[in-house]
């Protein structure tokens, strides 16, 4: 059923100017949680320099409504993990952050943030912006109109806009996409009438209000006892099952269900103790007779160098020559049907 705000929305929609398009510049990402659905949301640090992501709570809820951390998908289309989902304080709210791990958050966050600064003065005088979205094969910005403002007790926190171009029109996958202003995050579109054609967002200033109410909150961190790597991406191959991606392997709570795609899952991740490596060790179903276990180790980013080939089985230990490595890079080999179901990834270092 439609709310009161957003009913009230779509009636004002039809009678306010449309004026001039602004540039942005967006970081907006995919969310991907293993079954072939995605979702939208915006990359950002938080005021400690942590590398997290909002999107609307709805994209992260399983069928029990509980929140499970989906994969991000970079603009490379390679994968990360992410853990610590957490909704809103405010229960109405379709709004929840997770923290990003890994490599992207590393080195490679974005350089946005998230203010409480008022956009009321902005908002007063916006009537067109950018609405970037992010899908598998694309990023596209769409110019939207401002058609409508909430009032509220915050202002106005919350804006209906539609697309420019009668063409282009608004899908329910593009819930989380960003609508930013001369590059500056406006509002987070968290839900669509495609028969409308209208998108009602959320104000990033009511966002950041409520990310500072979770700041004080103590979060889960990441439990790493399946594995030691604990910053993996996955840079080719498909996640086959909800809930079985990187994010919930390194969480310790499921298996990695990967698939070839097309001939070949290739994993990279750090050697956080940087200790002389002699084997990986790579456990799980659906291994054996399918193909090669290829493990290549860089030093201090010279680039990859090979370590070891090895048939795969379902427990495979496959050895070289001792080194020191910083990254390591893994690949297995096989063809697009093929299905793995990885229970453990662990490096085997020198004395241990």
């Amino acid at each position: 059923m439609r709310s009161p705000v957003i009913a009230a929305l779509l009636a004002l929609a039809g009678i306010l100017h449309v004026g001039p398009a602004g540039v942005a510049n967006a970081e907006t990402v995919l969310l991907a949680r293993g079954d072939d659905t995605f979702g939208q949301g915006w990359l950002f640090l938080d005021a400690a320099g942590q590398c997290r992501v909002v999107t609307p709570r709805h994209v992260l809820e399983t069928a029990d409504g509980a929140l499970s951390p989906p994969d991000l998908i970079d603009r490379y289309g390679r994968i990360h993990p992410t853990h610590s989902p957490v909704a809103a304080t405010d229960p109405d709210l379709d709004l929840a952050f997770i923290t990003v791990g890994g490599q992207l958050a590393k080195g490679g966050c974005s350089r946005d943030r998230v203010r409480a600064t008022p956009l009321q003065p902005i908002i007063d005088s916006l009537k067109q912006a950018q609405l970037d979205v992010s899908t598998q094969t694309e990023r596209q910005s769409i110019a939207v109109a401002v058609r409508a403002v909430s009032r509220d007790d915050k202002g106005g926190g919350i804006i209906a806009v539609s697309s420019v171009d009668p063409n282009v029109s608004f899908q329910k996958g593009m819930s989380g996409g960003t609508i930013t202003h001369n590059g500056r995050p406006i509002a987070m579109l968290f839900e669509v009438d495609s028969d409308e054609g209208i998108g009602v967002a959320m104000r990033y200033d009511l966002i950041a209000d409520e990310l500072q109410k979770l700041v004080a909150k103590p979060q889960d961190k990441p439990s790493t006892d399946l594995t030691s790597v604990n910053d993996l991406v996955l840079v080719r191959g498909r996640i086959t099952e909800r809930g079985s991606g990187l994010s919930g392997f390194l969480a310790g709570t499921s298996s990695l269900k990967v698939a070839p795609a097309p001939d070949r899952v290739v994993l990279t991740f750090a050697n956080e103790s940087q200790a002389t490596v002699e084997a990986i060790h790579v456990r799980g179903k659906g291994l054996t007779g399918k193909g090669f276990l290829i493990v290549e180790t860089e030093k201090d980013q010279s680039g990859f160098l090979p370590g070891a080939r090895c048939a795969l089985v379902e427990n495979t230990t496959c050895n070289m020559a001792p080194r020191r490595a910083t990254r390591l890079r893994v690949t297995m080999t096989g063809s697009s049907t093929d299905a793995y179901e990885i229970e453990g990834l662990d490096l085997v270092e020198t004395g241990r």
